[in-house]
């Protein structure tokens, strides 16, 4: 009896996420995650923490292929695709919520944590959505899906409901043998080890000359955390993407490879 009212519920949720455009979703259960620091687990935000719901919505290939303009095209729909992401996730919280279960939103871009000169979100979602069976972790260190390579934007929430989890893909995505997203990385930033140095790629791919402006004010850079000057000046549109290079250069981002 327990099972069928956690599939009713995982139903209803999944025709919630489906009426909201999202295009994959899928559930993970709360556990200890090895590649995330304890600080970032679900039970952090929300005390009592038992499933995560993941979704996303693709990019689509004609901006990333377009012939021109394409960064600012990329920067301006992921800009008005996270809002959207975070409204969606607004509204599953209250929905969960008019059910009796407590829940969080897992936002999809801002805010940001700084840990050891490596930018995080409050949770990362790119791990959840894996163990939620949406995709594997590629070289570049973006989500990969079947369905639309790293293509894609997430969004999520923390929830005390049980629900029956999604299987976690058994089988890499990113084929062993390709490694373009490396040998076309600017900045360096990807290595064949498997390590992706994070501050560098954002501090090569985003530009924000509001920050930058703000950090020269020497009474501003002292009187706030640059977590603080980060978070409030980088968000909503304030910040452009001035590199995408892994994403165009990626084959399975064309359709190539994925079944």
């Amino acid at each position: 009896m327990i099972r069928m009212k956690e599939q009713t519920i995982k139903n209803e949720i999944s025709d919630f996420l489906r009426n909201e455009s999202m295009s994959i979703l899928g559930v993970a259960t709360v556990k200890q995650l090895p590649s995330i620091p304890e600080s970032f687990s679900p039970q952090s935000l929300l005390e009592g923490a038992r499933s995560i719901i993941c979704y996303g919505v693709q990019i689509p290939k004609g901006i990333v292929y377009a012939k021109s303009n394409n960064l600012t095209l990329y920067w301006r729909y992921c800009s008005t695709q996270y809002r959207t992401l975070d409204s969606v996730s607004h509204r599953l919280c209250s929905f969960l919520e008019e059910k009796n279960y407590s829940a969080t939103p897992i936002y999809s871009c801002f805010p940001w944590k700084v840990v050891n000169r490596e930018f995080w979100g409050c949770l990362p979602l790119v791990y959840w959505a894996e163990e939620a069976g949406l995709g594997r972790l590629a070289k570049c260190g973006l989500l990969v899906t079947p369905q639309y390579g790293t293509r894609i934007l997430l969004g999520g929430v923390i929830t005390t409901q049980e629900l029956e989890p999604n299987e976690k893909l058994n089988r890499d995505l990113c084929p062993s043998n390709c490694f373009d997203c490396i040998d076309v990385c600017p900045a360096n930033a990807i290595k064949r080890t498997g390590k992706v140095d994070h501050n560098l790629c954002m501090r090569y791919s985003t530009s924000n000359p509001l920050l930058a402006l703000v950090l020269d004010n020497k009474k501003i850079e002292k009187n706030y955390p640059f977590e603080t000057l980060l978070n409030t000046i980088g968000i909503d549109d304030h910040s452009t993407y001035s590199c995408i290079e892994c994403v165009k250069a990626c084959p399975l981002n064309a359709g190539k490879y994925l079944k």
